[in-house]
């Protein structure tokens, strides 16, 4: 017993030493997107742009091709979500909140279900994926959930807490383990956007 927490900060710093400068560049940049988000800064997709362009690399390199791919998908996403919340800081209005009905959550989890079966078996097939299944679904999920915060839907975090969870769990299968604590974190802050977010709401 008494063994163990020294294991345990050798396992740590194992993984320390083995996470790569790009890597720990865009585990920092997360933390500062999603800090910011949850504040409703605008430059939070400043933060996360730059992350994501980062994680192209690291994802190709430890062969979640999807994963990779939706890090494209959210550079792009970054610039709409500047521009997006820019014209809201311009408007002077406060928080501009959409709210979404159960039934257009329900289809987007329908959406993301049907996307992931016709992604997963192919990504399998024709590439040396490490985990096909769950990239697949980590992705769509994401793309949804982003497309949320974008849009400024309040339950993205609820989304969020979710998916956050589901990645931390794949990136942990293979060998990323700081990227993974990231997505715990992430997981974790969820509930503190969920919770400010419907507060700012409803004293708008």
């Amino acid at each position: 017993m008494a063994d163990q927490p020294e294991g345990l900060l050798q396992l740590l710093a194992a993984q320390a030493a083995a996470t790569g400068p790009l890597e720990a560049a865009a585990v920092l940049l997360g933390f500062g997107y999603i800090a910011l988000a949850i504040r409703q800064h605008r430059s939070c997709w400043l933060a996360g742009g730059f992350s994501t362009a980062l994680y192209v690399i690291v994802f190709l390199d430890a062969r979640l091709y999807l994963q990779s791919a939706l890090q494209v998908a959210y550079v792009v996403l970054a610039v709409y979500g500047w521009r997006e919340w820019g014209r809201d800081a311009a408007s002077d209005d406060g928080m501009s909140v959409r709210h979404w009905s159960l039934d257009r959550h329900f289809g987007a989890f329908a959406g993301v279900g049907m996307a992931t079966l016709a992604t997963a078996p192919a990504l399998a097939a024709w590439s040396d994926s490490a985990a096909p299944w769950a990239d697949a679904f980590g992705t769509w999920a994401s793309i949804a959930a982003t497309w949320m915060l974008v849009r400024k839907v309040p339950a993205n975090w609820i989304w969020w807490m979710v998916v956050d969870s589901w990645l931390a769990w794949l990136f942990a299968t293979q060998g990323l383990a700081f990227t993974s604590l990231l997505y715990v974190a992430f997981a974790l802050l969820a509930t503190v956007g969920w919770w400010t977010w419907r507060r700012a709401s409803r004293a708008a």
